[in-house]
C-alpha cells in the first residue's frame, strides 16, 4: 500500500518491553545509548510507512492474525521487533534481543 500512513500502537507488553531495554542501555552507556535508543525507536516508527516490507513469522501467524518482524542493529545486537496490521495500524506487539529464541506466541 503505497503512499498509506500507518499509526503505529504498542501494546502494554511492547511498551514494558521499551521501558526495559532503555534502562539497560542508558545504565551500560550513559552517551551512546539514548542516541542508539532513539534510531531503535524511529526504526519502529518507520514502520508508519510501508510495513509490509517486514517478513511475515510464520511461526508466531495464527488463522486470526499475521505476525512480522522488524529487525534493527548490526548482528550481535539485533533485536526483533514483532507486530500485526490492522486496517491503517500497526501494533507492536513484542520486542526482543536476537539471542533470545523465537516466542512461541506473542
Amino acid at each position: 500500500m503505497p503512499g498509506v500512513e500507518f499509526r503505529v500502537d504498542l501494546t502494554r507488553r511492547a511498551q514494558q518491553d521499551l521501558a526495559r531495554l532503555y534502562e539497560w542501555v542508558v545504565t551500560r552507556a550513559p552517551v551512546a545509548g539514548p542516541r542508539w535508543f532513539e534510531r531503535f525507536e524511529n526504526s519502529i516508527l518507520s514502520l508508519s510507512n510501508f510495513p509490509h516490507r517486514c517478513p511475515v513469522e510464520p511461526k508466531l501467524c495464527s488463522r486470526s492474525q499475521t505476525v512480522r518482524k522488524l529487525v534493527f542493529g548490526p548482528a550481535r545486537h539485533k533485536y526483533r521487533v514483532y507486530f500485526t496490521i490492522r486496517d491503517q495500524i500497526v501494533m507492536v506487539l513484542h520486542i526482543r534481543h536476537s539471542s533470545r529464541r523465537t516466542p512461541n506466541r506473542v
